[in-house]
């Protein structure tokens, strides 16, 4: 293993991670929407970075440099990560040099998993998630859920006209869980409401997952709430979904911040309500904070209510006489 100096690890870890990307991976970096001082990292859209540092929301990793991306979350070795800013390799400061136009890649191809000849698995699945019959069922008839002939559970945003443009795909019997190539992030799932014209259809739910969208509708399926608004997945903490959403419902007047019980949740929560208060053309709108009141996100709190139920149905079930 070659050695290296006490200067070559200096001079690596001067190199500070937006610097790296905005020159190695220029197509991998975006500044965050009404934070001129922070940007995120496309790849991984939970990993931000400003002021010469870096953190990962999603794995709750960070650093100070452009070394320390290169180890803790690529996994290259010490010794590689340092020689690949350093010696032959030397990274050069992207202010130095002339910006080199490089166009972006072509759109990769987005089309839906073929569907399985039923959804059996994705109901049992999503049953077993605490989700209710009615929500699921619901979701089906509306064309926004299906199970692929790979069993899969598959989450359909679509535009204005009805077309699919965006799919995240979760397994039922492993962890799987990503977004369909091709998928257009500004589209995310939406729940919409039942009631297009609805006293609640100016309301709209943000939450982290689409199935956190289908327990929020179980929950006030359950107690009967009357609470009939859109509820939108971010796909993760990204505010892509949202905003485009907005763009397209002007109508919506109030935010519910539903988000999870977590320093990610609770991160992006604050990063949102700042980005809408700083921005005038959303000066009218109401935000509530309204965080799973149970467990971690909403499903948590879906499954904490119907074991609830059930306790409370065997308590006061009379016991049978003896024969």
């Amino acid at each position: 293993m070659p050695r290296l100096s006490e200067e070559q690890i200096r001079q690596a870890r001067s190199v500070d991670l937006l610097s790296y990307l905005q020159v190695r991976e220029p197509n991998n970096v975006r500044k965050s929407r009404g934070n001129t001082n922070e940007h995120y990292m496309v790849e991984h859209d939970s990993l931000k970075m400003s002021n010469g540092k870096w953190f990962r929301h999603s794995t709750q990793q960070g650093g100070y440099s452009a070394l320390d991306f290169l180890v803790k979350v690529r996994g290259v070795p010490f010794v590689d990560a340092v020689q690949s800013l350093t010696g032959a390799y030397a990274f050069v400061d992207y202010k130095t040099v002339p910006r080199v136009h490089v166009p972006k890649p072509p759109p990769k191809p987005f089309a839906l998993p073929k569907p399985n000849r039923n959804n059996d698995r994705v109901v049992a699945y999503l049953r077993g998630r605490g989700i209710g019959r009615d929500v699921i069922f619901r979701s089906i008839q509306a064309g926004i859920l299906f199970e692929s002939d790979k069993h899969r559970c598959v989450f359909v945003g679509k535009d204005d006209k009805g077309v699919a443009r965006f799919a995240f795909e979760r397994g039922t019997e492993d962890d799987l869980k990503k977004d369909l190539s091709g998928s257009v992030k500004r589209f995310g799932f939406n729940l919409p409401p039942i009631e297009p014209d609805g006293h609640s259809s100016s309301v709209l739910a943000l939450f982290e997952s689409p199935i956190d969208c289908l327990a929020h509708a179980s929950i006030h399926s359950i107690g009967q709430t009357g609470w009939d608004g859109h509820r939108l997945s971010l796909g993760g903490v990204s505010t892509a979904a949202f905003y485009g959403f907005l763009e397209r419902n002007p109508q919506i007047t109030s935010v519910w911040l539903c988000l999870d019980n977590d320093k990610a949740g609770h991160e992006a929560t604050e990063r949102i309500i700042n980005e809408l208060l700083s921005d005038k053309r959303y000066s009218h709108m109401r935000i509530t904070v309204a965080p799973p009141p149970i467990g971690k996100d909403y499903t948590d709190t879906t499954l904490a209510i119907q074991q609830a139920t059930m306790n409370k149905s065997t308590i006061s079930r009379p016991k049978e006489a003896a024969i």
